[in-house]
Formats: structure tokens, C-alpha cells, sequence
């Protein structure tokens, strides 16, 4: 059961990259700015949430395994096409895309990880 809860985070990780990529092909001129931040922090604030053993390390190794989703999925989606909407900047265009979607996704890893480091200790199960 321990090993079930320590994939979990890298569950929802997964689910939201389906999904995102699922999204982003059937209506590819509307950015979604917000999913990079959710697939980078999903990983790490969840298995600090719900104490799955983790260690800083294991933070920064969740923190970074969410962040490295996040941009290879979005570079994917860029090259399919997929990425053809606004940027919150009003320019256009993949590149711009790419780049906002990156810069999110390095927030959300670094949210993800604090919030990991700040609860791993006292939730359930946290070591």
C-alpha cells in the first residue's frame, strides 16, 4: 500500500498530461496557461501532502521529474502544432507559447517543492 501512495503524485502528474495533451489537440489556438503549473507541482505537493517518505531529496527529484513533464510536453505539443493560441502577453505564435508555458512550469516546480518540503513532515506517514 506504502508504494501505491508514493506513485500517487506521479499519477495525477501523468493524468494531467494526458489530459493537457488531449485538450490542446482538439483546440489548438486556445493556450491553457495554467496546466504546466499544475503538471510541475502535482508531483512533488502531492507526495509531500499525503507523506510518502519524502526526503529534500526526493522533493527535488519529484519537483524536477514535474517540471521536465511539463516542457517536454509542451515542446511535443509545439511540434504537433498544438500550441498556436496567446500567450497572457497578447503575442502569438509557438515559440512564445513555449516559452510562457516553460517559465510556468518552473514556478510550479518550485511551488511544488516548497509546499512538499513544508508538509512532508507532518502529514501522515511523513518521515
Amino acid at each position: 500500500m506504502r508504494e501505491v501512495v508514493r506513485l500517487a503524485g506521479l499519477a495525477v502528474t501523468l493524468l494531467a498530461v494526458v489530459v493537457w495533451a488531449l485538450l490542446a489537440a482538439r483546440t489548438p489556438t486556445t493556450t491553457y496557461h495554467v496546466v504546466p503549473l499544475i503538471v510541475a507541482s502535482a508531483w512533488p505537493a502531492i507526495d509531500g501532502s499525503v507523506g510518502a517518505g519524502l526526503t529534500q531529496r526526493r522533493s527535488v527529484n519529484a519537483a524536477l521529474g514535474g517540471f521536465v513533464l511539463a516542457t517536454a510536453t509542451a515542446i511535443i505539443l509545439g511540434v504537433k502544432g498544438d500550441l498556436d493560441g496567446p500567450t497572457l502577453w497578447a503575442t502569438q505564435g509557438t515559440v512564445a507559447v513555449l516559452v510562457e508555458h516553460v517559465a510556468v512550469a518552473a514556478v510550479g516546480a518550485i511551488a511544488g517543492f516548497i509546499h512538499a518540503v513544508r508538509t512532508a513532515g507532518t502529514a501522515p506517514g511523513g518521515e
